[in-house]
């Protein structure tokens, strides 16, 4: 009898075991099968509905206003990058052959038109100068001899054939008086700066061989630069030369520049299908460099736009938009195009056909929870 106790006392603990088990399991799916997909269903369509005014905001945040219409500036928008004038370059050469000794003036630095930028010993400018010296000796000797006028020609022909053997060679205005003053020969040839500018490369070091017209150094005057950029095909009928331009850098945040296209390609770029442009920009104050990239807009004429607030555009990746709110209270996102106008409006110039309320303030809030109509 004891041992059939001892038998059946595990059967029922197992039996009980199992019946827990199949309650507790059985209760639970049926339960997660009838939440699970109706509250899924549910936060999706929360998703999709639009929002509306005092659904999740506090109405003080958010204020519309009707844009108007206005002429505005018609324009292209161009991306390009700015290099040097290469109406503004120049190289200093050697004009006489020689060894170059010291260097002034290095990459980088700026000059003014007339400055030394190296010396150069040369035997064919030393000799030119003793030339010089005899030719103003002989001259000054007639004059004071009171020789035949003839004669003294001859001399005085003589003397500037000298002076301007010495010019050729390249002594400035200065040397040829320092040289006609003292007398004394100097054993080097200045390298003078035919610009004022930027010393952009140096292509001998102290020490080398010039030959006659080898290049020292290159120089750019960066008081204007040259703008590239290139138009769509859309953008053709409306390009013309002293069009203005605006653009800024992200170099330098809150500042803008302007232009004026100087130049507009007689063909298309094969490789971008694309018109390639040219614009002249000044730069009196040296802010701008070659190299740097901008975006600005190129003014072609004028149109009518809706002019908004800055405030209501919301910038996504590539693309601007506003939110408009409609007839039944919701509020809808919708892609513009349009350019900003100083110093806070922007020119909606596409997207936009009728006046209809748009969020001034509170737009970013919004953009949270709208969809784009």
């Amino acid at each position: 009898m004891k041992s059939r106790l001892a038998l059946l006392i595990p059967l029922v603990l197992l039996a009980l075991l199992a019946g827990y088990y199949a309650g507790r399991h059985g209760a639970s799916a049926p339960a997660s099968a009838g939440i699970g997909p109706s509250a899924k269903a549910t936060d999706k369509a929360a998703d999709a509905e639009p929002a509306k005014a005092g659904q999740d905001f506090n109405p003080d945040f958010v204020k519309t206003a009707v844009p108007t219409q206005q002429m505005v500036a018609d324009t292209i928008p161009i991306t390009g990058k700015l290099s040097l004038d290469k109406q503004q370059l120049r190289i200093a050469s050697s004009r006489v052959a020689g060894r170059l000794g010291r260097i002034f003036v290095f990459e980088g630095q700026s000059v003014k038109a007339g400055d030394a930028l190296a010396e150069i010993y040369s035997p064919d400018y030393i000799s030119a100068e003793h030339e010089f010296i005899l030719a103003k000796g002989f001259r000054d000797t007639l004059a004071k001899d009171g020789s035949d006028a003839e004669l003294r020609g001859d001399a005085e022909a003589t003397y500037q054939s000298a002076a301007n053997k010495l010019k050729v060679l390249g002594a400035s205005p200065e040397d040829v008086a320092n040289l006609a003053k003292t007398g004394q020969v100097d054993e080097y040839l200045k390298v003078r700066a035919p610009i004022s500018g930027v010393v952009t490369q140096r292509n001998v070091d102290p020490g080398g061989y010039l030959n006659v017209g080898d290049a020292l150094m290159s120089l750019a005057n960066l008081d204007t630069l040259w703008l590239f950029a290139n138009t769509y095909d859309s953008d053709y009928p409306a390009l013309k030369l002293g069009q203005t331009l605006s653009f800024q850098s992200s170099s330098l945040p809150g500042q803008s520049f302007t232009g004026q296209v100087a130049f507009i390609a007689p063909s298309i770029d094969p490789a971008t299908h694309t018109l390639p442009i040219r614009c002249n920009v000044p730069n009196p104050q040296f802010l701008l460099r070659p190299e740097m990239f901008v975006k600005g807009f190129l003014q072609v004429g004028e149109r009518s736009a809706w002019v908004v607030p800055k405030t209501a555009i919301i910038h996504i990746r590539d693309t601007d938009y506003v939110i408009v709110k409609a007839e039944d209270g919701h509020y809808k996102r919708m892609a513009v195009q349009g350019h900003p106008l100083e110093p806070d409006q922007y020119a909606i110039t596409g997207g936009l056909t009728q006046p209809i309320p748009i969020v001034t303030d509170g737009a970013l809030l919004l953009n949270e929870t709208v969809n784009e109509g």
